[in-house]
């Protein structure tokens, strides 16, 4: 018992082959997790960009059916002098319109973004 080479070492202390056994695991960890980190990295700030661009475009069409239905009908009111009846139509009109255009440009937006400069180059490697 007092040959056993166990013995020798400290509680919880590993032998050298465990020791680099577990270097060696660590260092793949350590590879595996670069990888992921590179992966999911934020979006570049021209995603960003064509996002908020994306976003604009569509918070304006909105506004821009809104405001265009209000004034068609507020125009007729005036023309026609039929107040408030044909600005209450257009306006829900331009509503409704500026809705069926963002249902359609969600509808062409589906598709992911393109990958980044970043991403391809990685890929190549």
């Amino acid at each position: 018992m007092a040959d056993d080479k166990s013995n020798d070492r400290a509680p919880g202390e590993l032998s050298p082959a465990d020791r680099e056994a577990l270097k060696k695991r660590a260092s793949e960890l350590n590879a595996k997790l670069e990888t992921a980190k590179h992966r999911h990295d934020a979006p570049s700030a021209a995603g960003r960009g064509e996002a908020m661009g994306r976003g604009m475009r569509m918070a304006t069409e909105l506004i821009g059916g809104v405001i265009a239905g209000g004034a068609i009908g507020w125009f007729l009111d005036q023309w026609l002098g039929t107040k408030p009846w044909l600005f209450i139509v257009f306006f829900l009109l331009g509503t409704a319109a500026g809705m069926l255009n963002l249902i359609r440009q969600a509808g062409r937006e589906k598709t992911p973004p393109a990958p980044s400069v970043k991403d391809v180059d990685e890929d190549d490697r």
